[in-house]
């Protein structure tokens, strides 16, 4: 089956799960690094340095993000192995991983930040190459450290399909952005309703992201597994 219509009938079929890996993962998250922001707006504002914010912001977001994939992509993974309490594992994988894909994440996120902000293009290679190492740290139950290589093998080999998902997840991001605005401005100008508004939008349709990015991992590290396993097996004989 399609990845893509995989994860739709996934998402449909777990709504409950994944909504609540999400509240309890994403939002906290989420929340953290909207007030981060906000009060490095403010100082930024007053001082005029203005590249500092977007400098943090982009940081933030990417470490941030990084991170709470590791439970969907376990979610998935035993959901799809028929293992038992997919939830459970879900966030023992967190709590076993997450300082690795933490540490990582800080090398991962300073380098595509430096990258963006003073040259754009080795910023978004890096991005792309190396996007898919929490989805393999979910899937393998490795650390960062030993899925890294996988992720840039799958990097290279998918980098525009990774592209792609990756332009759909920001046009999404956007379009939550701008719903989750007009919908409450015709209603009311608080800025509070607002940001909870995009906060409530985020935590509903960022688990089918993590799903969809988990299922295209799934699929191409199994082609890979393949196709290893098939040239060993052509050296032997």
């Amino acid at each position: 089956m399609h990845p893509l219509k995989e994860s739709i009938r996934f998402y449909a079929r777990n709504i409950e799960s994944l909504l609540l890996i999400s509240a309890i993962v994403v939002f906290p998250f989420l929340l953290v690094h909207n007030f981060i922001m906000n009060y490095l707006n403010l100082i930024t504002t007053i001082t005029g340095v203005t590249i500092v914010s977007g400098f943090f912001h982009l940081f933030l977001l990417l470490l941030f993000m990084m991170v709470i994939q590791i439970p969907f992509a376990q979610f998935v993974q035993s959901e799809m192995d028929g293992e038992d309490r997919p939830i459970r594992r879900a966030f023992h994988t967190l709590a076993e991983y997450g300082f690795s894909v933490f540490a990582f994440g800080i090398v991962y996120s300073l380098a595509v930040t430096a990258g963006m902000l003073l040259f754009l293009l080795p910023g978004l290679v890096i991005l792309i190459l190396f996007y898919l190492t929490p989805f393999l740290v979910g899937i393998k139950r490795r650390s960062a450290w030993q899925c890294w290589r996988s992720a840039f093998t799958l990097g290279k080999k998918h980098f525009m399909q990774i592209l792609g998902l990756v332009m759909l997840a920001s046009v999404v991001e956007w379009a939550i952005s701008l719903l989750g605005f007009f919908s409450v401005t015709t209603i009311t100008t608080s800025f509070g309703a607002v940001f909870f508004t995009e906060l409530l939008l985020n935590v509903i349709v960022y688990p089918f992201l993590a799903v969809l990015f988990t299922m295209y991992t799934r699929k191409w590290n199994n082609e890979t597994s393949i196709m290893e396993s098939a040239g060993e097996l052509a050296e032997g004989i």
